[in-house]
């Protein structure tokens, strides 16, 4: 493979605008050996160089994941993110999972908590799924799981029908995803609900009527490309509207 012309742009800050070619990361001058880092979406390693492979903006989440946020519209699948999947087709051991993707996911039966061979989960097209990215490879289908580490479900696996389920851009459900997301915290206050945000431009949302999900499902469309103070007026406002 043959190394790309690259810019000169070391110690490149997060929240910074970054282009394909700036380096990243020079691996073999990094003095803080002992402290891990994982490199997502936008970049890909080449030699001793991290490099950027797309337009956007550096970004860095809680769990020390650098990736470049852009507007993009097509979901490359990329390992450990977090994503909601159709089910569209089920085999003896394994089922073929939509997630937005050039190419379908596979998941594994037994990958759900308390899953055996005798005992495996009964998976129908148009389940929807809620479930982690194990591996990612552009040679091959990536491949999905429904448990942590630990193989506990933590929230992952079929996701109840009677939530609705509808699509947002991919730099939106990112920013959805952080720790201090604002706009979840302040909806919550609003109107308690059920959530789960997949990285893939795919949310699930389930309230305690159709009435409020559908209210809150409108709320979360408009609030994306809001300020800080629309956010907190429409939220005021959701707080006084009586809904069934």
């Amino acid at each position: 493979m043959s190394t790309p012309t690259t810019t000169n742009t070391a110690n490149l800050q997060t929240g910074s605008v970054v282009l394909p070619g700036d380096i990243l990361l020079d691996v073999s001058t990094y003095a803080d050996s002992n402290k891990k880092i994982i490199f997502g979406p936008g970049t890909k390693r080449f030699g001793d160089k991290i490099i950027i492979t797309k337009c956007g903006v550096l970004k860095q989440n809680a769990s020390n994941v650098y990736y470049v946020d852009n507007h993009q519209i097509r979901y490359v699948p990329s390992r450990r993110e977090n994503v909601i999947g159709v089910v569209t087709k089920k085999g003896g051991d394994e089922a073929v999972v939509d997630i937005g993707s050039s190419e379908p996911a596979i998941v594994d039966l037994l990958s759900f908590e308390g899953a055996t061979k005798r005992n495996k989960p009964n998976l129908k097209p148009g389940d929807l799924l809620y479930a982690t990215i194990l591996t990612a490879c552009k040679d091959m289908e990536a491949e999905l799981v429904c448990v942590d580490k630990y193989g506990k479900s933590v929230g992952f696996g079929v996701l109840p029908a009677d939530g609705f389920v509808f699509n947002a851009s991919l730099e939106y459900c990112r920013r959805l995803l952080l720790p201090n997301s604002r706009i979840l915290k302040r909806l919550g206050k609003s109107i308690p609900f059920e959530i789960a945000v997949g990285a893939n431009g795919r949310i699930w949302l389930k309230s305690k009527t159709l009435e409020k999900t559908m209210v809150l499902v409108q709320a979360l469309i408009v609030l994306e490309f809001a300020t800080t103070n629309e956010i907190e007026s429409m939220c005021s406002e959701l707080s006084t509207v009586n809904i069934m």
